[in-house]
């Protein structure tokens, strides 16, 4: 008697466990048009040594190559921006000597003139790793080393004449100068160190003041750093605080690197001083390859934290491709067998930059589940875009209350997880501001309407 008792209740246990995993619970989400918060400036990745790998491929893989990244009208990254890299200490590797031809900065201008030539894409920041080697105190590109401060206008001068040579080549500007590349670390490989001082000295007297001596309309970026960890102490608040960099400086940016940081955190001094902050850097840099739904779903939750609680107003990935078979990049490729293999990542990243265009709002938004992440603006055409992640194991029944705006007649999803890539669904309608929509477990819906 005892043993068909257990017996038993493991039986009804373990059908109780099941149907606990599999039984869809009833979600709450609330949009408040009312609450209009940050703009969103978009979504990137970096090509920087990278993109002269692309001649390595068949013309099928490339143009396969750039439309997972930047294609719109199908499911894709849909990324808005491109980072590329300056490689001033090869541009200018010695007194009066300059290389505009080298191999990185042309390799990044046809980058730049194919995406903008098919997709239309022509926003671009560009990244200084390491300033010519000759201005350093370790006269190297590589090992961090500070700029000497007697060489700040020569740094100032040659960041003026690559905005001008790239403009004069593509026929558009960079519409962001990023002063360096982690002037926190010190590195094996093009890199440059700079205290928050030195970078406020070379800004305030130099840079800002060439830049607008150019006619240029590139804005100013900084500080870049590796981490977000303690970002208002250690940069934020002792660049902001400086009158002269505030009106230097249009964007303050950090990488999202650092097991300690938190993207939930708001920047005080961004907000203290009114600056927007981006995100320009960030991937997975541990382990072999990994392409799974549930690795894409870390990249959800970093954008919705990104963008809803620490009000960030752009997100790049590290780069667009890798050709080590890791994480670093959006696609994993490889030149010798011509071939792609796309992660989820790539459409997860996209269920956010693919819908949410340059110039749209962020709203205020909530979620009675915390497994069910909700991420809302107001878009640059039409009523409504909504990204609605489920990162749990239940499917979720989500009833979704616009408020504070006319809604439309009906919205339409589009469904990344495991078995599905951006998949679009059939319409919903919206009755008296509202509709429900099913968002199976591990699995993120984008509603546009």
């Amino acid at each position: 008697m005892r043993s068909f008792v257990s017996r038993f209740l493991i039986v009804a246990i373990t059908l109780g466990f099941y149907a606990g995993t599999s039984q869809a619970a009833n979600v709450s989400v609330n949009v408040d048009y009312t609450n209009q918060r940050q703009t969103v400036e978009g979504f990137g990745a970096s090509a920087t040594w990278v993109a002269n790998d692309l001649d390595a491929f068949s013309p099928a893989k490339q143009t396969q190559i750039l439309e997972l990244l930047y294609d719109t009208s199908k499911p894709s990254a849909g990324l808005s921006w491109v980072r590329v890299g300056s490689f001033l200490c090869d541009y200018n590797p010695s007194p009066g000597v300059f290389d505009w031809n080298h191999w990185g900065i042309q390799s990044g201008m046809r980058w730049l003139q194919r995406v903008n030539a098919s997709y239309g894409v022509n926003k671009y920041i560009v990244s200084t790793w390491s300033p010519p080697g000759w201005m350093k105190d370790n006269n190297s590109c590589i090992n961090g080393g500070h700029v000497r401060s007697q060489f700040y206008p020569n740094l100032a001068a040659l960041k003026i004449q690559w905005l001008q040579n790239a403009k004069a080549q593509l026929g558009f500007e960079a519409q962001v100068e990023s002063v360096q590349n982690e002037p926190d670390h010190r590195a094996g490989y093009d890199s440059c160190e700079w205290t928050s001082a030195e970078l406020n000295t070379f800004v305030v007297n130099h840079l800002r003041p060439a830049l607008n001596a150019s006619g240029l309309i590139s804005k100013l970026m900084a500080p870049e750093v590796s981490f977000y960890s303690n970002f208002d102490n250690a940069w934020g608040f002792p660049l902001l605080n400086d009158a002269g960099m505030r009106a230097a400086v249009n964007i303050v940016a950090t990488h999202g690197y650092g097991r300690t940081d938190n993207f939930a955190n708001v920047c005080n001094s961004c907000a203290q001083h009114n600056k927007p902050i981006w995100q320009t850097e960030d991937s997975n840099l541990d382990g072999r390859y990994n392409g799974s739904i549930d690795d894409g779903l870390t990249w959800s939750t970093e954008i919705f934290k990104s963008l809803n609680s620490g009000r960030f107003s752009a997100w790049f990935y590290w780069w667009v491709m890798t050709l080590q078979n890791d994480n670093q990049g959006l696609l994993n490729v490889n030149p010798a067998t011509d071939s792609v293999q796309i992660p989820k990542r790539l459409y997860v990243v996209g269920q956010f930059s693919r819908f949410i265009r340059p110039g749209s709002v962020m709203l205020g938004s909530t979620s009675s589940e915390a497994t069910l992440q909700v991420t809302a603006v107001r878009p640059t055409s039409g009523n409504v875009t909504i990204v609605l992640a489920n990162t749990g194991k239940t499917s979720h029944t989500v009833t979704v209350n616009l408020t504070g705006t006319t809604p439309p007649a009906s919205v339409t999803p589009h469904r990344t997880s495991a078995g599905e890539n951006q998949a679009q669904l059939s319409p919903i309608n919206v009755s008296a501001g509202a509709f429900t929509i099913t968002v199976p477990a591990k699995s993120v819906v984008t509603v546009v309407g």
